[in-house]
């Protein structure tokens, strides 16, 4: 994964989509990081054990699953206040709107609760 730093603040680093694009859409696919990143877009930078207390969920399970979507390049972590604490979000450049995420290969609309599904068509 790439990180390139536009200007003088660590706040401002890009992730770059990574090459290996079945990884990136893999750590999306799982429910629970789906409501994560969801949580991430809605309230900003949280902890694992903020996130925990939100999902009702173990702190262990839920540091596994941002480990996964920081890996993917879902997300980026960097230190709190207290150095021992590390805050998840999406990096502001990902998110041009509020509730839109731009990933370069992927944009991801949160804004509209309504999933639409598309019938399967089948080639005869």
């Amino acid at each position: 994964m790439e990180t390139v730093t536009l200007g003088t603040s660590s706040a401002e680093q890009v992730i770059s989509p990574p090459s290996n694009a079945p990884r990136f859409f893999a750590a999306l696919g799982n429910p629970l990081r789906w409501e994560m990143l969801k949580l991430l877009v809605k309230h900003g930078p949280l902890c694992a054990s903020q996130l925990a207390t939100m999902l009702k969920r173990d702190f262990d399970g839920v540091s596994k699953h941002l480990r996964v979507m920081r890996a993917a390049g879902v997300v980026r972590a960097v230190p709190g206040e207290d150095r021992r604490l590390l805050l998840f979000s999406v990096p502001a450049v990902n998110q041009p709107e509020p509730e839109l995420l731009d990933y370069g290969m992927v944009q991801l609309d949160l804004r509209s609760a309504k999933v639409v599904e598309m019938p399967l068509q089948v080639r005869t």
